[in-house]
């Protein structure tokens, strides 16, 4: 059965491995990913994937690899003192630094990250204290000025305890493309406070050392799988991505460990008998992220087109009281919806309700793991969420659902360490992902009919909550038309999705389907119309930023965000994906409309004439 305490050992085990794509550290920590699953009787191997800044995926090129050695910053006057080390503090180092032995003064760029920030401040052959993003200061200060290397407090992602620890040094990053790349050393606000308050006396004059470089290199994925009955009924496959920083413990060793979990539950479970083989092939992945992803996805065509669905790792052991974080089980992309978010649900409620119960009761074993944590499951359910490797693979057309926890204090800083996670909750998501693909992956044919009556109650809230928000939201009468016939058209999709992996329950899914289609509410939004049909064009498969790789920018250079992207990330991403070479502009945009929030057309089809200046559609008709 699932261990939350071999989860949070495994966590433990990765956390030692600094695990950044590309080096020495990933590969060790890949190697261990697959001796593990081999002593659980689990077949894995890990590919190489060759990350040398010129191996194209797609549209995506790979970038390099990094080997870091060592790295000191000491202070030499006025005082003396070690103010950084690597690998004694893993995060002290910036990923992609290089070779340098410097001893120069310090001086004080604010932020760093504008033109304005250098005025009257002579910093060749200086090193620089700055805020701002390490690439770009790096650009600024290095590249533009002859800055001999920098000092960076880059603040951690925004919430609402951002700046109450003082301590926290945040892992930070150069570009990976960037062969000319100097070093950073990453600081404190405490650290970077007492330094400014130095050079408000005098000089500060500091000695760095580094031995690292960058080097082609691969990215590590390790894929094993739990064999099928069926070859011809496709995969299921989950996911989770082994970088981070050391320890990174909840980004990503908890995903990457409860993915373990799950792979030695369920086949020991089939070993046992207590489970028969699954239909279909269970895949496991554990990549780079993002970029792992979309390298093996191109990789593997044959296999991305057999995956039917699947469940995303990323962050899922946070204890709140320390690290702030609460569980959410992000949907499949309005794009692509599928049963799997139903039957993610029902092993959601499933332990919500026993924790609950345990926790105020006693009675039960409320799925708690010693020395974990006893309370009630706290998690919600939610629309697609973007930022981990699901946007790869949904860009692809695999449907992912996706647990994760947010907001975490900690994640990307020295502080993300496995003393703040918590067994229980590990145990709990193994425990869950597990039920969830083992249902997609071998729930008999003859109990498919049961997922359309669950499908069919939901596709009822779903319509009931377009209604509720287009009143809440003040829409228009045409957009809360358009939002509640698209409640129903993804709904219909959805039990196609059901006729699809459990061919038993067809008829059932035609007689709801047949009684939707019915209901449907008909027309066209009202308004303007964009008749013009995008298609894909040219190499670009899967999404547009691949992990420092911005597509749009590398094709037109700077520019200003479209409307639709400061709508925020997946109205443009949604866009994209909806793209098949039959639906206009304004079908596009209905469905943007209805499934998520309502849109100007204007704002779609100026989306799309960036994309078509791109290269990345053609637009036909109008």
């Amino acid at each position: 059965g699932v261990d939350g305490a071999a989860v949070l050992e495994a966590v433990r085990a990765l956390g030692r491995f600094h695990r950044v794509q590309g080096s020495p550290g990933f590969r060790a920590a890949a190697d261990w990913v697959a001796g593990e699953l081999a002593r659980a009787g689990v077949d894995a191997r890990v590919e190489q994937l060759p990350a040398d800044g010129k191996t194209r995926y797609a549209h995506f090129t790979s970038y390099l690899g990094w080997n870091p050695v060592e790295a000191t910053l000491a202070e030499v006057a006025p005082t003396r003192r070690v103010l950084a080390e690597f690998p004694a503090l893993p995060v002290a180092l910036a990923d992609y630094s290089q070779d340098a032995d410097v001893t120069a003064e310090l001086v004080d760029v604010g932020a760093g990250a504008a033109a304005d920030d250098y005025r009257g401040k002579d910093v060749r052959g200086k090193l620089v204290l700055a805020a701002g993003s390490v690439e770009t200061v790096h650009r600024l200060a290095v590249e533009e000025r002859g800055a001999a290397g920098i000092l960076s407090h880059y603040p951690n992602q925004r919430t609402a305890w951002s700046g109450a620890d003082p301590d926290l040094v945040r892992w930070g990053h150069l570009s990976p493309y960037q062969t000319a790349n100097r070093f950073a050393f990453m600081l404190s606000p405490r650290q970077a406070g007492e330094l400014r308050a130095e050079l408000a006396r005098g000089a500060v004059t500091l000695k760095a050392h580094v031995r690292a470089r960058m080097v082609a290199a691969s990215f590590d994925v390790v894929s094993a799988t739990i064999p099928g009955a069926d070859a011809a009924a496709g995969e299921i496959v989950l996911t989770a991505h082994l970088c981070h920083e050391s320890a990174g413990a909840n980004d990503n060793a908890s995903g990457s460990a409860a993915l373990l979990g799950v792979a030695r539950a369920l086949r020991a479970a089939i070993a046992a008998g207590a489970l028969p083989a699954p239909r279909r092939t269970i895949r496991f992945l554990w990549v780079p992220e993002i970029a792992g992803s979309h390298a093996w996805l191109v990789t593997h065509p044959e296999l991305q087109r057999r995956m039917r669905a699947g469940v995303h790792l990323d962050m899922v052991g946070g204890a709140p009281a320390t690290t702030h974080a609460a569980l959410h089980l992000s949907r499949t992309a309005a794009s692509l919806p599928h049963v799997a978010n139903e039957i993610a649900r029902a092993w959601v409620d499933e332990v919500a309700r026993a924790s609950t119960r345990y926790a105020e009761t006693g009675q039960g074993d409320g799925f708690v793991w010693p020395p974990g944590a006893r309370d009630a499951l706290v998690v919600d359910l939610r629309p697609i969420e973007l930022g981990s490797d699901h946007d790869v693979f949904e860009s692809f057309g695999v449907p992912m659902v996706y647990f994760h926890d947010w907001p975490d204090v900690t994640i990307h800083t020295n502080k993300d360490v496995p003393d703040n996670l918590d067994a229980t909750k590990l145990g709990r998501v193994t425990y869950m992902s597990a039920g969830i693909a083992w249902t997609l992956a071998a729930l008999p044919d003859a109990e498919g009919a049961r997922l359309v009556a669950l499908a069919r109650a939901e596709i009822d809230e779903r319509v009931a909550l377009a209604r509720r928000a287009a009143v809440a939201g003040g829409w228009s009468a045409d957009d809360a038309r358009v939002a509640e016939r698209e409640a129903v058209a993804a709904g219909i999709e959805e039990l196609g999705t059901i006729a699809a992996l459990w061919p038993g329950a067809a008829n059932d899914v035609r007689r709801a389907t047949a009684e939707l289609e019915r209901a449907l509410p008909r027309g066209a939004s009202a308004g303007p119309r964009d008749a013009r049909v995008p298609a894909r064009a040219g190499e670009v498969r899967g999404p547009l930023d691949v992990y420092y790789y911005d597509h749009l920018r590398r094709v037109l250079g700077e520019r200003a965000p479209t409307p639709l992207e400061r709508r925020g990330d997946v109205f443009a991403y949604e866009a994209l994906n909806l793209v098949d070479g039959k639906r206009s502009v304004s079908d596009i945009r209905d469905i943007l409309a209805g499934r998520y929030a309502p849109v100007p057309v204007a704002e779609v089809a100026e989306w799309f004439d960036v994309l078509a200046r791109a290269g990345v559609v053609r637009l036909a008709g109008r």
